[in-house]
């Protein structure tokens, strides 16, 4: 097991934070956080709304999150988490880390869940933020495990007030929060039951707008973390939406029951070898119509909320970020239910933010990852940045949407150590590509949602192995630790149907990417944020000649690229 990174010191943050402060001041060319006569930062508010297992596709059924956030701010296109799984994923909002570096693999002891994360809670987001001034609210769902220990009632660090439900219970319906109403409160237990007033989601949102209106939160900037269960499942909706939708007509996901699954990997194949039947196709949809009727009352949320803020007064000194942590498969590629996989339907996610200095109904085709939200909320917090975190501020892209860059994403999924004992059984080259990548010994999933009370659909696609994986701007190249791999054109393919592993005009695009994803799967802090260059084009039908037919004195083909591949891939 790879070891913890070494706590921050406190004392060492403001130099790195400064330097990084000034080179995205470089990049972005004005000042990102509004300075007060003093030349202090002018602190403003921070709003983090985060739903469970959302897709983009969702969005549609969310008119509030549509008008108030979307239009009013930032949404990004291609934002993605680097662990589709929740545990992972909400660590890494809290750390700033990739899954490599914060060391939590998974939803479940011994190598994830909360109790793995719990030691780290001294040195993470709400703890900085609290150094900073900041009275910070958590409200909803928290992390996997989360609840009683030994008798006690735990509430993480930095937190002022803390509403965190325990994991282990029901979700919508007779359920536990662990309660802290204020600074030096004591924590206690509350049960909420099975009546309509119980609902978790209304009660998640009357305890943040109740906040909201209380006369003295304009008094001190304040990070509300307002975080939902839904859409999750069990797909229970609140009781004035069910059925809702029921009659109503739904788009058909792209790669929904793929056709033709020739060019995935062998390990896929065996385990999707029949297309969805008509009894699982009902089921999809008959769940895809409740999950959009449990986030009605999520959108209802967000209108209450937002109109709270305005009502204070506070709307315009207010950041809200909106966002999942991970997305769902709903049928794509065959797959029944899950996520984990690196394909977009559950590494893909929603992400909008809106706040001062951000253009109204602005759209980014920046590729970011659920690692630059932290160090959003510390841009906004303090004017500056830790540079030992692995992500980067969102806000120069938000505020200024045509912004691009070449910096890759890692998309990586692992339990732990452990393995198969399929590795012994592969070629040295394919041990050692592997290793190379930090994949060789590491465990999958053996099902896919890795919450299997929550979910009762029947699925044909369950475990799988686990992958490291780059996104750039062109190209997703994933590699499994079973030897195989995958690499998509998402110009080309935005939808993964067709995998370009054996493709000979791609051989280069594939080198280069495995030499890019190589340091990148074990990278830290500013490692994670070097930029590539652009992507190098496959190579052109013309240069594929038929075997035997090169000219005589013909040298091989170069990629048409400035960056020239290690021959190891």
């Amino acid at each position: 097991m790879l070891p913890l990174p070494r706590p921050r010191p406190r004392h060492t943050r403001a130099w790195a934070t400064l330097t990084a402060a000034f080179l995205l001041l470089a990049i972005a060319g004005a000042t990102l956080v509004a300075r007060d006569a003093q030349g202090a930062p002018s602190q403003k508010n921070v709003v983090f709304i985060l739903t469970d297992d959302m897709t983009t596709s969702e969005l549609g059924a969310m008119p509030n999150v549509q008008s108030l956030i979307a239009a009013q701010g930032t949404s990004f296109n291609e934002a993605y988490v680097s662990f589709p799984l929740c545990c992972p994923s909400r660590v890494t909002m809290m750390s700033g880390l990739y899954m490599h570096n914060h060391g939590v693999h998974g939803n479940f002891p011994p190598s994830g869940s909360w109790i793995k994360y719990r030691p780290r809670e001294s040195n993470d987001l709400p703890v900085w933020l609290q150094d900073n001034g900041y009275y910070n609210v958590h409200i909803g769902k928290y992390m996997n495990g989360y609840g009683t220990q030994d008798g006690t009632l735990p509430v993480p660090q930095g937190w002022a007030e803390w509403y965190g439900k325990v994991s282990e219970d029901a979700l919508y319906y007779n359920y536990n929060l662990i309660e802290k109403t204020g600074p030096g409160a004591t924590p206690h237990i509350t049960f909420y039951g099975d009546q309509p007033a119980d609902y978790q989601t209304d009660v998640f949102a009357d305890r943040a707008v109740n906040f909201v209106n209380d006369k003295s939160v304009a008094n001190q900037p304040f990070w509300l973390n307002l975080w939902f269960n839904s859409p999750h499942g069990p797909f229970d909706p609140a009781p004035r939406d069910l059925f809702r939708f029921s009659r109503t007509s739904l788009p058909r996901l792209p790669a929904f029951n793929e056709k033709d699954i020739k060019d995935k990997p062998k390990w896929f194949r065996k385990q999707a070898k029949k297309r969805l039947t008509k009894k699982q196709v009902t089921l999809i949809d008959n769940e895809r119509r409740r999950q959009e009727e449990q986030l009605v009352s999520v959108d209802q949320a967000v209108g209450k909320l937002v109109q709270s803020l305005k009502d204070k007064g506070i709307l315009d000194d207010t950041y809200i970020i909106f966002s999942s942590d991970n997305g769902f498969f709903r049928g794509e590629h065959r797959i029944a239910t899950g996520k984990y996989l690196p394909y977009d339907p559950a590494s893909r996610v929603p992400l909008i933010i809106r706040g001062p200095g951000i253009p109204a109904g602005g759209t980014s085709d920046e590729l970011v990852w659920n690692g630059d939200i932290p160090q959003t909320i510390l841009q906004i917090a303090s004017g500056s940045q830790d540079n030992t975190l692995d992500g980067r501020s969102l806000l120069p892209f938000a505020q200024q949407p045509t912004l691009r860059s070449t910096r890759p994403v890692l998309l990586e999924g692992d339990t732990g150590p452990g393995g198969t004992g399929a590795e012994s059984a592969q070629s040295s080259s394919a041990r050692a590509r592997e290793a190379r990548v930090g994949v060789a010994g590491k465990r999958g999933v053996k099902n896919l949602e890795q919450e299997p009370d929550a979910i009762k659909s029947a699925t044909n696609t369950d475990s799988a192995p686990a992958y490291r994986s780059i996104r750039t701007d062109r190209y997703e190249y994933t590699v499994y630790a079973n030897g195989q791999t995958e690499l998509y054109d998402m110009k080309r393919d935005p939808d993964q149907l067709r995998s370009l592993a054996a493709d000979p005009r791609y051989r280069f695009v594939r080198k280069w990417l495995y030499d890019q994803l190589v340091p990148l799967s074990a990278c830290v802090g500013a490692a994670c944020r070097v930029e590539l260059g652009p992507d190098p084009p496959p190579l052109p039908k013309s240069a594929l000649r038929p075997k035997g037919k090169k000219k005589k004195g013909e040298g091989t083909k170069q990629p048409p690229s400035a960056n020239k591949p290690s021959p190891r891939a």
